[in-house]
């Protein structure tokens, strides 16, 4: 009875711990949040990470260029990242496909396909096709798994 209660126990402990090396699951869509065990998201005033946005204000069916990248020496594993309209907090539009990427269109969001390091991604984001306004970027970054970093907002790019 002993040794079936304590396998009880390590496999209710293996089966909270998820990880999503091939990319954050739908239903977190919701929070952005990985479930990592008990491991809680480090201060944003610490991230190694930068998400800029090529321009704010879109018109139906045009594109915005989205930027995730690690300081010098720094690298991710894992992102999970939203487009909503400033205005309400919703979700808005959606993320092209793109090689390493995964999209939901469900809650215009976009995560990683690989565990592998990164220094960077590029997303495109297409506005909803009838619709003008503006749009913002959030989303968490994962360094490794008892390391992330979540509520990352975009900036704007400066101009060239």
């Amino acid at each position: 009875m002993f040794i079936f209660t304590c396998l009880t126990l390590v496999s209710l402990l293996v089966s909270s711990i998820n990880s999503w090396p091939s990319g954050a699951p739908e239903k977190t869509c919701s929070t952005l949040r990985p479930v990592h065990g008990a491991n809680v998201a480090k201060t944003l005033d610490s991230s190694p990470y930068t998400l800029t946005q090529s321009h704010q204000t879109y018109q139906p069916g045009e594109k915005v260029r989205v930027d995730l990248k690690a300081l010098t020496g720094q690298s991710f594993k894992g992102l999970m990242i939203q487009a909503y309209d400033p205005s309400t907090d919703k979700p808005i539009g959606r993320f092209l496909p793109g090689r390493g990427l995964k999209t939901y269109d469900s809650c215009s969001s976009v995560t990683h396909t690989d565990r592998r390091g990164k220094r960077g991604a590029m997303l495109i984001w297409e506005a909803p096709k009838n619709v003008s306004g503006q749009v913002a970027f959030k989303g968490t970054v994962v360094k490794r798994f008892s390391e992330f970093y979540e509520g990352i907002k975009s900036s704007v790019a400066p101009k060239a």
